[in-house]
Parts: C-alpha cells; sequence; structure tokens
C-alpha cells in the first residue's frame, strides 16, 4: 500500500486487531489515515480550529485508551472513531456553551499577517458562520447525517452505522437536509436573515 493509496475495509480491519494487540505501526496508520476527516467533521461542527485541533487529539486518545473495548460487528471501524468525536463535540458545547466568538490575535495568529489570507479566511469564516446558521434550521439527525457525510467523509454505510439509521433513511435525511439548506442559502431564502 503506497502513501497515496487509501487502505481497503480489510486492511483498516487489520491495522484495528494489530492495535488492539498493541502494535504501534497500527495506532499511527490509523492516526495517519483519519486525523484529517475527524479534523474536519469536527472543525465543522465546533467552529473553532483550536478546539477542533484539541478535540481530534481527544479522539485519538480515547481510540488508544478504548480501542480493546471496540467490536467489528459489521460496523465499519470509521462509524466507532466518529461516533466517539460526536460524543466529544456534544461534551465540548456543555462546557463552553456557544460562544463562536474568535479573537483577533488568535485569528492573525492562524493566518499570519498576509492580507490576502486574512481575507479568504475571513470570508471562509462567514461562509461558514452562514451554513451553521442555516442548519440550526434542520433536524439533529439531518445536521448529523450531513455533517459526517460532507466534513467528516463518510460513506452512506459509514454515516448509517455512525447515526444507528438504515442506508436509505440516511439518504433521506441528506437530501431532506440538502433540499432546507440550498432554500434558505439561497438569495433572499431565509426570511430572517437581514442585509446589513
Amino acid at each position: 500500500m503506497s502513501d497515496k493509496q487509501s487502505p481497503t475495509r480489510a486492511q483498516l480491519e487489520a491495522l484495528v486487531v494489530s492495535a488492539q494487540a498493541g502494535e504501534t505501526a497500527a495506532f499511527e496508520a490509523l492516526y495517519d489515515h483519519f486525523y484529517d476527516r475527524i479534523y474536519r467533521y469536527v472543525s465543522f461542527k465546533a467552529g473553532d480550529a483550536t478546539a477542533a485541533e484539541d478535540i481530534t487529539e481527544d479522539v485519538f486518545l480515547r481510540m488508544l485508551k478504548s480501542i480493546g473495548s471496540y467490536k467489528h460487528r459489521g460496523h465499519p471501524f470509521s462509524s466507532w472513531l466518529f461516533r466517539i468525536g460526536h460524543n466529544l463535540v456534544v461534551d465540548y458545547f456543555r462546557k463552553k456553551g456557544r460562544d463562536k466568538s474568535v479573537p483577533l490575535d488568535k485569528v492573525l495568529a492562524v493566518v499570519g499577517e498576509s492580507s490576502i489570507d486574512l481575507d479568504n479566511y475571513v470570508q471562509t469564516k462567514l461562509a461558514m458562520r452562514e451554513v451553521n446558521a442555516a442548519m440550526e434550521d434542520l433536524t439533529d439527525l439531518q445536521r448529523q447525517v450531513i455533517s459526517l457525510r460532507f466534513a467528516g467523509g463518510l460513506s452512506v454505510n459509514e454515516t448509517a452505522q455512525a447515526v444507528g439509521r438504515n442506508e436509505n433513511a440516511v439518504k433521506a435525511l441528506q437530501h431532506a437536509g440538502i433540499k432546507k439548506l440550498r432554500k434558505i442559502l439561497m438569495p433572499g431564502g431565509a426570511p430572517s436573515q437581514q442585509t446589513v
């Protein structure tokens, strides 16, 4: 398996078994394979890069501590890992509340002094804030499905396992959620939005 190829499901299962046996290389391979996907999912849910990094690291610490208790049972390992991520994000919001403000010095530390980078960062944050606000109008399950599918990059099957629904239900939730988001995010779509 080269660096550019993703491991197959069978290879991932073998890595999990090796990690359960205490092989450090298997832990590292799982970390390398899932880190970006978990980070994107957590970042999308938390809306804060620093918190997302901390939560993502906590996901892998939990994986390290409890991988011995993981049982395959036909569910992909990714579903188990994203469930840990979801639970940690819920815990984060319980502890921190929903304060989404970011101090300017934190923004500058992330993007540096470049005004182009700052402009891109601000545009991205505004777009993400708009999407996050629109997602508030979705059901909890629609939000979770869309976050797992698009921010986390999970397949329909993996998402179904993570949320405890069948694939058809996930497809229906995704379709309904996207349709509602599209309606809200289209110009003039949400009556509660005001132009500044």
